[in-house]
């Protein structure tokens, strides 16, 4: 990114430099809001949620794709499949095709919880943006998916398969 910026000139890179303090800074209060979120941790709120969007028309999905959905190690999806299901937030099935391969579901529990995670942080967004307009809303909803596109393409990678 500063490569590109440094023919820009010398002001860009002076604004990107603050750019970086600022995501550093929003990557803090993740940290912080991660540690106010209970009881259910961050990231198995973001597997159970993939689950649940894979697995929205009652079919589940393979633990395979949840990782490559994820862009995460299997091993780490594991664990936290692991945890979901010793929680009662997923159950394990046979899958359709063949009966061996196990497919992952979300139980109704695991809606309930996700559902309740999904309504703290709207509450918290919706205290700490309740002075915003519309228009203050958007402009950096755009500028950090753009950012992230962006850095995505720039690391050659991008975060679209964990969507």
């Amino acid at each position: 990114m500063r490569q590109a910026m440094r023919g820009k000139g010398h002001g860009m890179d002076a604004v990107a430099r603050q750019l970086e303090d600022r995501v550093r800074d929003l990557l803090k209060v993740v940290r912080m809001v991660k540690q106010h979120r209970q009881p259910l941790s961050d990231g198995l709120v973001g597997i159970l949620s993939l689950i649940d969007r894979a697995g929205a028309d009652a079919t589940g999905c393979h633990a395979k794709e949840l990782a490559a959905r994820a862009g995460l190690d299997p091993s780490t999806v594991s664990r936290a499949v692991a945890a979901l299901v010793a929680n009662g937030l997923v159950e394990r099935r046979a899958g359709p095709e063949d009966g061996r391969a196990g497919i992952l579901v979300v139980t109704e529990r695991g809606r309930a919880e996700l559902a309740d995670a999904r309504d703290w942080s709207d509450r918290l967004l919706r205290r700490a943006l309740a002075d915003w307009s519309p228009a203050e809303v958007e402009a950096p909803t755009s500028a950090l998916g753009r950012l992230t596109t962006d850095v995505e393409g720039a690391l050659g990678s991008t975060l679209e398969a964990a969507r």
